[in-house]
């Protein structure tokens, strides 16, 4: 029969000498604009993360698509987009307007603290349950890895709302003076991916300031 050893494990000590400061960054997860001035007391370096489609599926409740290419919607759809834009003779500067409002609100609680807003990142299941969504969304066998995030913003299939984003976000920072947003891009996938978003954010940002000296 082989013999055999057990290992031996001699436990010690050491004495920590010296002092560490720490200055951590501490900030919110907040996403919902109407508790913005709720939590505006708590002693937080800010808002890490904003989810922008929480805003989108509270505050303006319907498909960007849905508003660009409303020929696409269904007789019930296109009645209830209707009733809901009611007022707007541009129906995407309704979204437009509810996403800067919303994102408005959340940087002004937390001024002049960074609040690093997160472009949409519905995945595409998520999307069709939106007001107007299914005639824009495939079906997808796993969404979660599927059409999201980042590689969204400069297909054909989404560039539009891309657009509307870019134009609200603009307005937040350029109009609202609200510059302690920052933008995140979710879901990137490849460093090539990467700079065809940025090209496409350069793309409607320029398209959105041109819009904006149109209207005002």
């Amino acid at each position: 029969m082989p013999a055999t050893s057990k290992a031996t494990c001699t436990p010690s000590t050491s004495a920590v000498t010296g002092r560490w400061s720490t200055n951590p960054w501490v900030t919110l997860n907040l996403a919902d604009p109407s508790a913005a001035f709720r939590w505006w007391r708590l002693p937080a370096d800010g808002v890490g993360l904003a989810r922008l489609e929480f805003i989108v599926a509270h505050q303006v409740k319907v498909h960007p698509m849905a508003l660009v290419h409303p020929e696409r919607l269904d007789p019930g759809d296109r009645c209830a987009v209707d009733q809901l834009t009611e007022g707007y003779l541009d129906r995407t500067r309704y979204f437009t307007d509810r996403l800067a409002y919303g994102i408005a609100r959340i940087a002004a609680s937390r001024w002049p603290d960074p609040v690093i807003v997160r472009a949409s990142d519905f995945k595409t299941n998520e999307y069709a349950k939106l007001l107007g969504g299914r005639p824009f969304e495939p079906v997808e066998a796993n969404p979660m890895i599927g059409w999201r995030g980042a590689s969204r913003y400069y297909s054909d299939g989404y560039r539009e709302g891309f657009a509307l984003e870019c134009r609200a976000l603009r307005r937040v920072r350029d109009e609202m003076g609200l510059t302690n947003v920052i933008v995140m891009i979710p879901f990137c996938r490849t460093l090539l991916e990467a700079d065809k978003v940025l090209k496409a954010w350069r793309l409607r940002a320029c398209a959105a300031a041109r819009t904006d000296s149109r209207s005002t």
